[in-house]
């Protein structure tokens, strides 16, 4: 029993001391009463994977929104920096036009990807904060929307640098500084996070069932498209009023439909792999 218990547990991603915690008390269990019905090694290995696979999943949705916040935070104040110090910047003050042109796309788009995806993980684990274990299909959804909630929180710190490189000539020495700190700092706090999250992935969650979609995050028993729609929508609304508010109306209907454009583009290429439409 001892024995099997060991080797399944390895086989369901358990290993190191936890797994020699496992099997301590186990055997001291049967040590106490010998004719205990404990089950068989496979669905006790199962079992505890499934708890454990769930219980990480959401520690790293937590950790990847905690360290998302952080590294938002320095994004914010690099940007907010080179916004107000050289307002105009194009590619004809960049040190070369293809990567001035990716810095802008990292600084523009990766930063709303990953607060999409960061946002979402949070809000599922905090919905099922109460369930022991999870449906794999979930334990997946959930670490899926973090995995990518990191990957483009990463990229914008990289957008981040590459602009205080690639606008040298026209950025104060203090503002290259800020961002090329601002980029490490993120990048480590992202790192930080990405530890929990492999942690998690290491463990095989078996339990049936499906992942919900978009309703489940948000308001449940509404059609996900319908909701995909009104955010989108909700999104340009508050775009283009903002540019009423700050006296630029037709610029700010333009950036809204554009945002709202790319919530809806995001829905349709990520729905499914995130889990917002669909089955993952």
């Amino acid at each position: 029993m001892i024995d099997g218990l060991h080797s399944e547990l390895g086989r369901v991603g358990i290993c190191g001391r936890l797994r020699s915690r496992i099997v301590a008390e186990l055997a001291d269990h049967l040590a106490c009463d010998p004719e205990a019905d404990v089950g068989s090694p496979r669905d006790l290995a199962e079992q505890f994977a499934n708890e454990l696979g769930t219980s990480r999943s959401r520690v790293a949705a937590f950790g990847a929104f905690a360290a998302l916040s952080l590294a938002g935070a320095l994004y914010a104040a690099s940007f907010a920096a080179m916004s107000v110090v050289a307002p105009s910047l194009g590619q004809a003050h960049a040190r070369t036009g293809w990567l001035s042109a990716l810095a802008v796309l990292l600084l523009l788009g990766a930063p709303q990807v990953s607060f999409a995806a960061g946002s979402l993980a949070l809000v599922r684990a905090l919905r099922r904060r109460r369930s022991t274990a999870l449906p794999a299909a979930e334990v997946r959804v959930i670490l899926r929307r973090a995995a990518v909630a990191l990957a483009f929180g990463a990229a914008a710190m990289i957008g981040i640098a590459l602009a205080g490189y690639e606008y040298a000539a026209e950025l104060p020495g203090w503002v290259r500084l800020l961002d090329y700190v601002s980029a490490g700092g993120g990048v480590a706090a992202i790192g930080a996070a990405a530890f929990p999250l492999l942690a998690a992935r290491r463990v095989a969650v078996s339990q049936g069932g499906g992942a919900g979609d978009l309703s489940d995050d948000l308001v449940p028993g509404v059609e996900p498209h319908r909701l995909a729609l009104l955010v989108a929508a909700l999104v340009t609304l508050v775009v283009a009023a903002a540019g009423i508010v700050q006296s630029d109306p037709i610029d700010g209907v333009v950036r809204g439909l554009a945002d709202g454009g790319a919530c809806l583009a995001g829905y349709a290429l990520l729905g499914r792999f995130l889990g917002l439409r669909a089955r993952a």
